[in-house]
């Protein structure tokens, strides 16, 4: 089932970065949420209409545990969009996001890969950071036709507000003295449009096709509908033995930042850097193990050594050894 989420208030969701009490007093936000952090809405959403089976909740009984995430995606003003790739550079705004170019590594990287992604254009140029593409444009630059990609900002779709807060003694909800801190806010309109949140959850039931959820570290309101739209790009590998493969969200791996491919050798990487995964279990009251995830938009260049029918099935399926079913790790492949 693929649903819709669309803000009602401002949303607010923390990094992975501890805070010391009564010293930190800037708080540090992100957006997009993980998708876990939508996977866990919708599990309390549907454990507020079945109370009685939260003592079932994280355990082989529990009617939840088969639901995965197998799609996420952003929706600006309609439209489907995803990370851009981490092989191609900003430049300037107003002008398309430049492919980088493969080339024989020539010993300056400490990688002892065999070939290195370099820029080829003219002075400066950054990395895409929270740039988007659109669907169409991923299904063409995962079929390797692209050289000019299209990108718009994310900035353009949210705006950033604040809000000053007080630390309250959990006992007594009394508020200390020196204890104010500010609360980053996240409004998703901008002045480019509106934006959504699309996540496809397989296995979920019970769920109604509309409603409510909390959503958030501060607990503010979502509303969600059943969507018709399609955010799987189609395979586009398909001749030749050697294929990329995106990552449409962030990554856990066993090797830190590479995947390791069964009958694929590593060609290349263009990795985008890291987020810190953790989240708070509240069945046994404490946080949960921090992991270090591949940020989504992460490409990797392999070359098949195997059989690429069995390879190619990892298209929009997860390959992130930790927390699959939590939507981490979701990939495509291109040429």
């Amino acid at each position: 089932m693929l649903y819709a989420i669309d803000a009602l208030d401002t949303l607010s969701f923390g990094i992975g970065k501890p805070a010391v009490r009564g010293e930190d007093t800037f708080g540090i936000g992100m957006f997009p949420p993980f998708p876990s952090v939508v996977r866990g809405a919708f599990r309390t959403a549907w454990l507020s209409g079945h109370i009685e089976c939260i003592g079932e909740m994280d355990t082989e009984a529990d009617p939840t545990k088969v639901w995965a995430i197998t799609g996420y995606a952003l929706s600006l003003n309609g439209v489907p969009h995803f990370p851009a790739p981490a092989d191609t550079v900003f430049i300037k705004e107003g002008e398309p996001l430049k492919s980088l170019e493969l080339r024989e590594n020539d010993g300056l990287s400490s990688l002892s890969v065999p070939y290195q992604l370099w820029a080829g254009v003219d002075g400066r140029v950054s990395p895409p950071d929270k740039r988007y593409i659109s669907l169409n444009t991923l299904r063409e630059y995962l079929r390797g036709g692209l050289n000019d990609i299209p990108s718009v900002p994310l900035s353009d779709y949210i705006s950033s507000e604040s809000r000053i807060g007080i630390y309250r003694e959990r006992e007594t909800r009394a508020a200390e003295d020196a204890m104010l801190f500010r609360a980053p806010l996240t409004r998703t309109s901008g002045r480019s449009g509106r934006l959504e949140i699309l996540v496809n959850i397989d296995g979920i039931d019970g769920v109604a096709e509309r409603g409510l959820l909390r959503f958030g570290s501060h607990g503010k309101t979502a509303s969600f509908r059943a969507s018709g739209a399609q955010i799987a790009p189609e395979l586009g590998a398909s001749e030749g033995n050697a294929f990329k493969i995106y990552l449409a969200t962030p990554a856990i791996f066993q090797n830190g930042w590479y995947p390791e491919i069964p009958g694929a050798e590593l060609m290349t990487a263009a990795v985008s850097g890291y987020d810190s995964v953790g989240g708070f279990d509240i069945k046994k009251g404490r946080p949960k193990p921090m992991r270090r995830a591949v940020r989504a938009g992460s490409v990797y260049y392999y070359k098949c050594a195997g059989n690429a029918d069995e390879l190619f099935k990892l298209h929009g399926t997860s390959i992130s050894n930790e927390r699959a079913e939590d939507g981490f790790g979701i990939c495509y492949i291109g040429r």
